[in-house]
């Protein structure tokens, strides 16, 4: 660690229990202290589930078999498992065939937890693809019992631990073969005389959401360990560190949203092994350290609207030049930092180089922009040029967090305000889910409701189910909730007249939530999802089906090469816009995973990833507005030929911590990674598209290109990119 000392005022560790008496300090933190000045808390931190989900395939723990009495481990983890046992006999998680070692459906499934307070004493594997979900006005809590055996040695313990299952194998931690995973709406509690426990060992790959979570760790190790996809509206109190950040699987990055870390002893965030990290809308305060890299590693770190409070050093990272390898620029820039329309308060240090000791200064107001890296200015044209180093930029001295911190995400409506499509099917004499064509049920339930929530299970669209302005359409989990077209009908046979499963009308105010959409095999103008809402929608954590392009020479069977088969594109925005978040568009079969025309809806895209396709991964045309955060492209085995972006007459664009992954197998290079055309006012803030296996052809031939002028940026890694 590059900071070890001291710091005294923690944050609160827990709160009372009627389960385990534990003690209460006053938290030390002055972030959202005023509950009605400037300094105010826009985000209520809530229950976001107010009562229990409708969905009678979820196990429910208290349920009968599943009671709980006195020490709720046992039970708890009995309902986990039951979760996965569905989820391996009904098959609907299926990605990998059985490969892998991987039991048939993956085992995914739900665990709804009720209010209350219940004791744990040992850790509670979080199978893969299972995800506990806590409802109620209050939050359910977990208190991790006072001096919990295991838990006060040398070696570090989970409460909770994101695990995958292989048959005949023992179990180990998440990988990159583990989607899907969630710990959602609950509070852990750790008691006092655990000083080796950490709340959640998170790991896992695409569709793994921390969201809606209390930590209170006080003087345990670590609230957050390892990371996948996504983590929201999570406040971690005390600890030696909030979060111990490594390289999410397999090399994505992590987008850190809306959360707060307060109280740490040693530091808020650690980053180890090549950690990618976007904090969005963060405030880290009262520790010393805001955000350290540990030595001998690089950091691709981006932090916006964010708050450092009470800090004694922002951010710690390595020097650039004194990393191992750092006589290739690859590795030398591959360590990069920006910190944007940020506030810094009481924080004396901006950035601390650790090798140099090069500091730079902070002073309370508003921090423009610091960044440290490679800075390619008037990137593509006659004027580019280059600078390496601190550069940083402070606005004014205001230091007021409250419309800094205000979220753009929209809630999901209350629970208690949802229909479920099985009660609107019995109200037609019809049993959803069953095999028929369930089109007719839900283009009902949507016209007559204005929330319609969809239970676990697979429901058949033999067209294009059309929401109304107002209409949101949830679900709880995309690998178990599937809408899906029929094969090979001619409803969605022409390419020349693509037709979505999903429409969302223009300029709607829509919610599309926990679903995952399959158009079949062989349906040549089918679309996953036409997006036409506006601003305030919110489509999130969907998935389309899981394959891979290939050519007629594989033999099909292995994971991702189940099918050839042919669709149009995978999720369209159609002049449509809002938030975007965790959403997994993998049908390679696909012209495209991500499509945007003709938008300039101010939007967010959070933590999207577009992989598989045989030509181009994502594509916006006459787009601006828009802002990625975390976007992550992968080029597979036989995909080694499919362009990350392509930009054609956009302008008003940014991208934050991208990476454009190439698999380390791809048969062949690529000259470039991110292709434009006519575009301008273009940012790139940091990027990752170096690897060192097989460079020659996992690293893209330029990071991006002209296509007019045939001007290109080799540098696979840098800080700043700005094309003007």
């Amino acid at each position: 660690m590059l900071s070890r000392r001291h710091f005294t005022g923690l944050a609160a560790a827990a709160v009372a229990s009627p389960v385990v008496l534990l003690s209460q300090p006053a938290s030390a933190s002055p972030v959202g202290a005023d509950s009605h000045g400037p300094d105010r808390d826009p985000v209520s931190f809530r229950s976001a589930y107010d009562a229990c989900p409708p969905d009678p395939t979820a196990v429910v723990l208290g349920s009968p078999g599943f009671e709980v009495s006195g020490d709720a481990t046992a039970a708890l983890q009995a309902a986990v498992d039951e979760a996965s046992r569905r989820g391996t006999v009904n098959r609907l998680g299926d990605i990998l065939g059985g490969g892998r070692d991987f039991p048939l459906g993956d085992g995914g499934g739900i665990v709804l937890v009720p209010p209350g307070t219940y004791r744990l004493s040992a850790p509670i594997d979080v199978h893969d693809s299972v995800r506990i979900i806590g409802f109620g006005r209050q939050r359910p809590r977990f208190v991790l019992a006072e001096n919990s055996p295991g838990y006060a040695g040398t070696t570090p313990r989970d409460v909770f631990s994101f695990r995958r299952r292989p048959v005949g194998g023992p179990i180990t931690y998440a990988n990159n073969d583990t989607f899907g995973s969630g710990l959602i709406n609950l509070d852990v509690t750790i008691g006092a005389g655990n000083p080796q426990a950490i709340a959640v060992r998170f790991g896992g790959a695409q569709l793994c959401v921390l969201q809606d979570l209390d930590l209170d760790v006080g003087d345990g190790r670590a609230g957050i360990d390892h990371n996948a996809n996504l983590i929201q509206r999570v406040r971690v109190r005390g600890g030696a560190v909030g979060f111990n950040a490594y390289a999410a699987s397999a090399g994505w990055p992590t987008t850190v949203l809306d959360c707060r870390f307060t109280g740490q002893r040693e530091t808020a965030i650690r980053a180890n092994n090549d950690a990618k990290l976007v904090l969005v809308r963060t405030v880290l305060a009262d520790a010393p350290c805001g955000a350290e890299c540990a030595p001998g590693q690089f950091l691709h770190l981006y932090l916006e609207n964010c708050v450092l409070d009470h800090v004694a050093e922002g951010i710690v990272i390595n020097d650039s030049d004194q990393l191992p390898g750092a006589t290739d620029p690859r590795i030398r820039y591959s360590n990069q930092v920006n910190l944007i329309d940020s506030v810094v308060r009481s924080t004396p240090t901006l950035l601390t180089l650790a090798q140099s000791g090069r500091r730079t200064p902070a002073r309370d107001g508003v921090v423009r922009e610091l960044t440290y890296g490679l800075r390619i200015t008037r990137g593509l044209s006659s004027r580019e040029s280059r600078a390496d180093g601190v550069v940083v930029s402070l606005g004014s001295r205001d230091t007021r967090i409250g419309e800094l911190l205000v979220s753009d995400v929209p809630d999901l409506p209350p629970v208690s305000t949802w229909v479920s499509i099985t009660d609107v099917a019995g109200r037609m004499g019809r049993t959803a889910g069953s095999g028929s064509d369930d089109l007719a049920v839900f283009q009902a339930a949507v016209d007559r409701h204005e929330t319609v929530f969809v239970p676990i299970g697979a429901y058949v669209l033999a067209g294009t189910l059309r929401l109304r302005k107002n209409s949101n359409l949830i679900g709880l989990h995309p690998r178990q909730t599937w809408l899906r077209t029929p094969d090979g009908t001619s409803y969605f046979g022409d390419p020349e007249r693509p037709r979505a499963l999903v429409e969302t009308p223009a300029g709607g105010r829509n919610i599309v939530h926990g679903l995952g959409l399959d158009t079949a095999q062989n349906t040549p103008g089918s679309v996953n999802i036409s997006w036409g809402s506006g601003r305030a929608s919110y489509l999130a954590d969907i998935t389309t089906q899981f394959v891979k392009w290939h050519p007629d020479d594989v033999a099909s069977g292995d994971p991702g090469y189940t099918y050839k088969g042919k669709h149009k594109y995978g999720v369209w925005v159609r002049g449509g816009g809002g938030v975007l978040s965790n959403i997994w568009s993998a049908a390679g079969w696909a012209d495209s995973g991500l499509l945007v025309e003709s938008s300039s809806v101010p939007t967010s895209a959070y933590e999207l990833s577009i992989e598989h396709h045989r030509y181009r991964e994502v594509v916006l045309r006459h787009v601006s507005g828009w802002r990625f955060f975390g976007l992550q492209t992968e080029d597979h085995i036989y995909g080694w030929q499919s362009q990350a972006v392509e930009l054609d007459h956009c302008h008003d664009l940014r991208f934050a911590n991208s990476v454009l992954f190439r698999v380390a197998t791809v048969l062949g290079p690529s000259p470039y990674g991110v292709g434009l055309e006519q575009s301008r006012d273009i940012t790139f803030r940091g990027n990752r598209g170096y690897r060192d296996k097989t460079p020659e052809f996992t690293q893209w031939g330029a990071s991006a290109a002209d296509i007019r002028t045939a001007r290109v940026v080799p540098d696979p890694e840098f800080t700043l990119l700005e094309i003007r």
